[in-house]
């Protein structure tokens, strides 16, 4: 069963809003898993294995799974985490139907309001919301 995951290091302030990042994962025996199942280099490269191939052929691997879709979306500061993964679950549902069907995965988000400029209140509730994202790692399950 795939899982959604809200990546932290996407989550900000954007346009008045919050930008949340939805990393939606494959799990073993879904369809397509081992497209996005890769070994990679259990450490960053340094600049000389970077620079010989021999030498980066050395460093040990380890196995990875990468996303196979990424879905912005935006909402208030407000917005409930359960709200949020609901948001979540729904577009990996959407996601894994039409991966699995092998369609094109443009998922539309419902339209939002920016604030362009947004006021400071406004700017220490979407800095709250982020920094409580990037401590709580959402996940679904």
């Amino acid at each position: 069963m795939p899982i959604v995951k809200i990546e932290p290091t996407s989550c900000c302030e954007r346009k008045g809003l919050v930008q949340i990042r939805f990393c939606m994962y494959l799990d073993e025996g879904d369809y397509g898993y081992d497209i996005h199942r890769v070994q990679v280099p259990e450490r960053e490269l340094t600049e000389e294995e970077l620079a010989d191939p021999k030498l980066a052929k050395k460093v040990p691997k380890v196995w990875r799974v990468n996303p196979f879709h990424n879905h912005f979306i935006y909402v208030e500061p407000d917005t409930s985490d359960e709200e949020i993964m609901d948001m979540g679950e729904a577009f990996l549902h959407e996601a894994y139907i039409k991966w699995a069907c092998e369609e094109k995965l443009d998922l539309r988000n419902p339209s939002v309001e920016f604030h362009i400029n947004p006021d400071k209140a406004r700017l220490e509730a979407i800095e709250d919301k982020v920094k409580r994202l990037k401590e709580t790692k959402l996940e679904s399950r």
